[in-house]
């Protein structure tokens, strides 16, 4: 993980900047952005879902040759931008969230982010189109998340909920004047994402099955098991799913087949490619642990059991 290891330092005092900024704030929502803040802390715990988030305009800099100064900046930006989107999302996923109180400190997050981009893009730049097309992007993504099934109709959709964590990897190309390398580098930053959205979704299937949220992985399950979306599918399906009908190989499988797109930026943006690599590797590990456990089952109760007390004892 020398894509993150390489740069704990700068996300320390990045984040310390981050609440020296809320703590100036002369507003009653201080109290509330700084125990926020603390959750999306990655140098204080692990939250690999984030790492992109803070860590792409650092990856860019071989790309576009910016200062760390400005990777800095930018990282701060995306932490506001971060906890302000994540915030919607909650008020859109959760019904009984307390809108009095998440949409005012939304705003508030959102305005830090938008100027803290607005000092290295200013308002005539073409950055600005970027940011527009990116919000619609999200906005499509997030809105139709629990009507459309994105996993099986177009993918890029389940990246494009965190479509405005592209804005560094943009920005900084274009104001270095290497338009040339955006479509690809775009490609790769949507994919990327998308394949964090997959190995996310496998984490929390139970929690989505059990809040009724769109997962992609019971997606996959669902369309395997030849179960429409009204039918409520059980823990017990799924698991079905999962250890009779392969559904984790099949996910991974096609996790991999984005990588050869990717590729294309290893040179270029080399740690953005090594992120893909650590996240299609938890996939495959995840899904060859249910082929292992699948295997121990078939040759008897009694094995199954014993390596299951060997991992205890061990």
């Amino acid at each position: 993980m020398e894509w993150y290891k390489s740069y704990e330092q700068d996300l320390k005092e990045v984040f310390e900047e981050a609440r020296r900024h809320i703590l100036a704030w002369d507003s009653p929502f201080q109290g509330q952005a700084l125990q926020y803040l603390e959750g999306f802390d990655i140098t204080r715990r692990e939250v690999p879902t984030n790492y992109i988030c803070f860590l792409l305009p650092f990856w860019m800099e071989q790309a576009s040759g910016q200062e760390r100064g400005i990777s800095r900046h930018l990282c701060l930006a995306n932490i506001f931008g971060m906890m302000a989107f994540h915030l919607q999302d909650e008020a859109m996923d959760k019904p009984g969230a307390k809108l009095q109180t998440v949409l005012p400190l939304s705003a508030l997050l959102e305005e830090e982010f938008l100027s803290l981009y607005a000092e290295i893009f200013p308002a005539s730049t073409e950055f600005w189109l970027y940011y527009k097309r990116y919000l619609f992007q999200w906005a499509e993504a997030v809105s139709g998340e629990n009507e459309r099934d994105w996993f099986h109709e177009n993918p890029i959709r389940l990246g494009h909920k965190a479509s405005l964590v592209k804005l560094a990897g943009t920005g900084l190309l274009l104001q270095a004047g290497r338009k040339d390398r955006l479509q690809e580098t775009e490609q790769a930053m949507d994919l990327t994402l998308v394949v964090l959205q997959m190995l996310d979704d496998w984490e929390d299937w139970e929690k989505d099955l059990k809040d009724g949220t769109y997962n992609s992985l019971v997606a996959l399950a669902r369309k395997k098991l030849d179960q429409p979306k009204p039918h409520m599918l059980t823990n017990e399906k799924m698991r079905e799913a999962l250890y009779t009908h392969g559904v984790l190989s099949r996910f991974s499988e096609q996790a991999a087949l984005w990588e050869p797109e990717i590729r294309l930026i290893q040179a270029f943006v080399p740690e953005l490619y090594a992120f893909y690599r650590f996240l299609l590797d938890n996939l495959q590990s995840g899904a060859a642990q249910i082929e292992s456990e699948k295997k121990l089952l078939e040759t008897g109760g009694l094995s199954y059991f014993l390596s299951k007390l060997e991992d205890k004892m061990g």
